[in-house]
């Protein structure tokens, strides 16, 4: 079988599910993978018209959605044949929350048949550390357990079972209770502090630590890192792609949400699908 994985993964957790999964179903039928890496670039019409394969689209979760510039990078993407479709969401060890049901909806829109669900969680982006949220996932065992959810996807389909799944089926895991209550106080508070003096959060630059390289520039995925290395705060989605690529570590990202994060969610959460 081969199939075609799409994939919007600044950070690069969500590259390595998608690859995991992609290699299980493909079961090694063929010499080449058929991905498209999506950071820096949207689908053409014309690389986005497919027809009678399987396709994998892997988003990010943000704020417990799909991430509006995922949608933008995916929109040409469509089926003509009601080809299935996997759809999968990394998110870090919160929630995946409603992501799954905006893809679900998207690649509905779009021709395809969705016949399979994932979420699989991965280092958050605000992941350092002093906060380590998730950190170094996906690991060893999440791989094996995206290929095993590939193996199973394939199945599904080599015996031409094309039932169609709905999202909202695949539910999350459930935090401790005290976890969550802390977690929306201090979004509460957040909110508040907010509409009272706005502050817009942006990646920080140490100047003494930075080599000028422009490694930042090149993996940005919405250009919103200008050419004097400073963050354009219309265009910076907090991605921390420039963070964690960043080989002298002269970037860093001082999320508030970061230490609640961290305090709160430290319970390893276990990958979940439905098919």
């Amino acid at each position: 079988m081969q199939s075609l994985s799409l994939y919007f993964s600044p950070t690069g957790g969500g590259e390595k599910i998608a690859n995991a999964i992609q290699s299980g179903m493909d079961h090694h039928d063929g010499d080449y993978m058929f991905n498209l890496n999506l950071n820096k670039k949207s689908l053409s019409q014309e690389s986005g018209h497919i027809e009678k394969m399987p396709v994998i689209f892997t988003i990010p979760v943000y704020g417990g959605h799909m991430p509006k510039t995922a949608a933008e990078r995916f929109d040409k993407a469509h089926s003509s044949n009601n080809d299935p479709a996997i759809i999968v969401a990394v998110y870090g060890n919160r929630a995946f929350e409603n992501a799954l049901t905006d893809l679900e909806a998207f690649v509905r829109e779009r021709g395809f048949n969705p016949v399979a669900a994932a979420a699989f969680p991965c280092e958050h982006s605000y992941s350092n550390s002093k906060t380590p949220i998730a950190a170094g996932r996906p690991d060893d065992t999440d791989l094996k357990a995206a290929g095993e959810f590939g193996r199973l996807v394939r199945e599904k389909i080599l015996r031409h079972d094309f039932t169609t799944i709905n999202a909202s089926d695949l539910k999350d895991e459930p935090s401790p209770e005290s976890s969550v209550r802390n977690f929306i106080s201090f979004v509460k508070n957040y909110q508040a502090e907010q509409a009272a003096s706005p502050r817009k959060y942006l990646p920080i630059l140490d100047p003494d630590k930075c080599p000028q390289c422009g490694k930042c520039v090149e993996i940005c995925p919405v250009n919103a890192i200008r050419s004097d290395l400073s963050t354009d705060p219309s265009l910076c989605i907090k991605c921390c792609a420039c963070v964690k690529n960043c080989p002298s570590g002269a970037r860093t990202f001082q999320s508030p949400f970061a230490v609640p994060l961290s305090e709160n969610f430290q319970t390893r959460k276990s990958p979940h699908w439905i098919l």
